[in-house]
């Protein structure tokens, strides 16, 4: 199974979505809030056994902490021409109208 930074964005979407902090999120990982921010913000890897519990917790599957290439390759050509502010405008709404 092949992780990266995706993963951590993943775990930090579900954390957001279920209004769980970032120290409650650690304690239910078992790990530091220090080191889920590391992962949140891509620069540590999740173990397997930390995607485990957040598969868990979240209730969905560990291959929903993967992505594909083919879906890296479609993200970088979609956003290719947008500035962060304009990502992050439309992150927000989809999440809002996900609720």
């Amino acid at each position: 199974m092949k992780t990266t930074y995706f993963a951590g964005i993943k775990i930090k979407g579900l954390r957001l979505e279920n209004s769980l902090s970032l120290t409650k999120t650690a304690e239910i990982l078992d790990i530091t809030p220090s080191y889920l921010s590391l992962i949140e913000n891509g620069k540590k890897q999740p173990s397997r056994k930390i995607l485990a519990k957040a598969a868990k917790q979240f209730g969905v599957s560990i291959e929903s902490f993967t992505e594909s290439p083919q879906l890296l390759k479609d993200l970088e050509e979609l956003t290719k021409d947008s500035d962060l502010s304009e990502l992050i405008t439309v992150f927000d709404t989809l999440i809002k109208n996900r609720s």
